[in-house]
C-alpha cells in the first residue's frame, strides 16, 4: 500500500537536544540586548515569565476527533514484481489530515529515543496530511494503515515529551541568572557612576536612563508581550496585526475548503458553518490560554480575554444590499473603545459570485463608517479601516472574506 506520494519522514531534522540548547541561548541573547530601562525597571519575575512563555515550546498533541479524510480516484503507484519496478496505475487514495495543537517545529527533530522508520507525513501550519493509496482498498485495510501510522508519530511524540519535560525550568534558570546578572552590572555602574558623582564628577545624564525599581503587573497575552515597565492601572489586552493576520488565514483557508466541498456545505445555516471554523482555528491556537475561539449569541466568533473581546467576527451567508450594511453595523454595535480587529465572512448561494463581491466593495464604502480600503487579501477578501460609533477618533479594522458555495 502507497502512504505517500510525497515521502516527507518526520522527525529527521536536527535533533532535539541542539534545539534546547538553541532556545535558550537565544532567550539569553535576548536578554542580554534587552535596553537598560527595561531590565532596571520590570519584575524580574515577570520578565523571566515572559522569556519562558515566548521560548518554551509545546510538545504537539494529536487532535484524534478533529482527523477528516477525502477520497479520490487518481494514478497511484505500485511495485510490479514481474518487471521489478514502479508503475503508475489506475486506483483510490484517502486524503488525511490530522489537525495538532503544540509546536509544529516539533515534529522536524529527532528525539533522543528514535528508530531507522521515522512515520512519513507533510506538516501544514496546524495540520498533518498523508495519503493511503493503492489499487484498491477496503475500510479495513484504510484503518490499519492509519492507526499504523498514528501509532509510530505517537511514539515519536512520547519521546519529546520525556525529552522536553524539564526544559522550562532550564530555560527558566538560565533567563534568570542571565536578567540577574544584566541588572547587577547596571547597578554596578550606577554606583560608580554615583560616587564620580560625589567627587565632583557630573556625567551627562543618558536619555532614558533607568532611575528606580518598579514591579508590574504581568497580563497573559495570545502571545507573550513584554510585561510593563510601572506599577500604572494594567493596561488592556489587545491583538496585534501579526495575530490577526494569522487568524485571517487560517479563516480563509477554512473558507476555501468549504467551497470545494459546497455539494455538502451549501444548505448548512449560518451556525453549522460558523461552526465548521473553529476547529482550525483553536487547533491552531489551542484552549490553554483560556483565550480560544468561541461563539456568542447566533453568528459571533471570538476570541475572549477575561471580561473583553480581543476579535470579533459575524458570519453571515448574502441576502441583499440592505442585510450586508445591517450585518456591519450588528458587528460595530458589538465593540467597546479596546477592540479594534475584527472580520466579515460572507457566504454566497448565488449565481453571479463575481458580481455580489464587486457590489459588496461598493456597499462598504457608502457606510458612515468607513474610512479608508481596501487592502486587497486575495480575489474575493480586503481589509478595511472603519471608525468607532461611539469614537469616531477611534480606528477599527474590518476585513471582508467572501466564499461561494454555488447555486443548487
Amino acid at each position: 500500500m502507497n502512504r505517500r506520494e510525497v515521502r516527507d519522514y518526520l522527525f529527521c531534522d536536527g535533533d532535539a537536544s541542539s534545539s534546547m540548547t538553541a532556545q535558550i541561548n537565544g532567550a539569553c541573547v535576548e536578554v542580554s540586548k534587552l535596553p537598560e530601562r527595561r531590565v532596571l525597571e520590570t519584575d524580574p519575575d515577570a520578565l523571566t515569565a515572559y522569556f519562558v512563555e515566548k521560548y518554551d515550546l509545546e510538545v504537539p498533541a494529536l487532535i484524534r476527533d478533529g482527523i477528516v479524510a477525502s477520497q479520490h480516484e487518481r494514478q497511484v503507484e505500485v511495485y510490479d514484481h514481474w518487471d521489478r519496478q514502479l508503475r503508475s496505475v489506475p486506483g483510490e487514495a484517502y486524503d488525511f489530515e490530522v489537525p495538532f495543537t503544540g509546536e509544529a517545529d516539533i515534529f522536524k527533530m529527532r528525539p533522543s529515543t528514535f528508530d531507522l522508520s521515522p512515520p512519513r507525513a507533510v506538516v501544514r501550519k496546524q495540520l498533518l496530511t498523508f495519503t493511503i493509496a493503492d489499487r484498491s482498498l477496503t475500510p479495513e485495510a484504510v484503518k490499519a494503515e492509519l492507526d499504523s501510522l498514528m501509532a509510530s508519530i505517537e511514539k515519536y511524540l512520547d519521546s519529546h515529551r520525556r525529552q522536553w519535560a524539564g526544559f522550562k525550568q532550564q530555560l527558566a534558570s538560565a533567563v534568570r541568572a542571565e536578567i540577574d546578572l544584566r541588572r547587577s552590572k547596571l547597578l554596578a555602574q550606577k554606583e560608580t557612576a554615583s560616587k564620580l558623582s560625589g567627587m565632583g564628577i557630573r556625567l551627562k545624564e543618558k536619555e532614558g536612563d533607568a532611575r528606580s525599581y518598579i514591579p508590574p503587573t504581568v497580563k497573559q497575552k495570545v502571545v507573550p508581550q513584554l510585561p510593563p515597565m510601572s506599577p500604572a492601572v494594567a493596561p488592556e489586552p489587545t491583538l496585534d496585526l501579526k495575530q490577526y493576520e494569522t487568524i485571517l488565514s487560517l479563516v480563509r483557508g477554512a473558507g476555501r475548503s468549504i467551497e470545494q466541498s459546497s455539494s455538502r456545505t451549501r444548505k448548512l445555516d449560518e451556525e453549522s458553518l460558523r461552526d465548521l471554523f473553529l476547529v482550525p482555528l483553536n487547533a491552531h491556537f489551542g484552549t490553554a490560554t483560556g483565550e480560544a475561539f468561541n461563539y456568542q449569541g447566533k453568528t459571533d466568533v471570538l476570541i475572549r480575554h477575561e471580561q473583553g473581546n480581543l476579535f470579533v467576527a459575524e458570519f453571515k451567508i448574502w441576502g441583499g444590499d440592505k442585510r450586508f450594511l445591517a450585518t456591519i453595523d450588528q458587528l460595530l454595535s458589538y465593540l467597546s473603545w479596546r477592540d479594534t480587529k475584527t472580520a466579515i465572512v460572507m457566504f454566497n448561494r448565488n449565481a453571479s459570485f463575481t458580481a455580489i463581491v464587486e457590489k459588496m466593495r461598493v456597499l462598504i464604502k457608502n457606510h458612515p463608517h468607513y474610512l479608508s480600503g481596501p487592502v486587497n487579501l486575495d480575489e474575493t477578501s480586503d481589509r478595511y479601516v472603519f471608525s468607532l460609533p461611539q469614537d469616531n477618533e477611534r480606528k477599527v479594522l474590518i476585513s471582508l472574506l467572501a466564499f461561494d458555495l454555488g447555486t443548487d
